[in-house]
């Protein structure tokens, strides 16, 4: 699972280098239309819901890992 979320947000950021403590918009640089997307690519692959109260509190790579792990 984390490896899956993790080949879709190579495909989006802007740096080679990711990890939990990553920050979707200052260290990966997304935009908020990027992160949106992205969000629809994981819930695509991982046939799974992130709720958009869920997604605005999202801000680094491991709190992505963290939601879908307690799925």
């Amino acid at each position: 699972m984390k490896e899956t979320i993790r080949k879709i947000l190579m495909e989006y950021a802007k740096t080679e280098t990711i990890d939990p403590k990553s920050n979707l918009t200052t260290d990966l640089d997304l935009s908020s239309l990027e992160i949106a997307e992205m969000v629809c690519s994981i819930e695509d692959e991982l046939d799974i819901e992130i709720p958009e109260k869920v997604l605005v509190s999202i801000k680094t790579v491991g709190d992505i890992y963290d939601y879908v792990d307690a799925l």
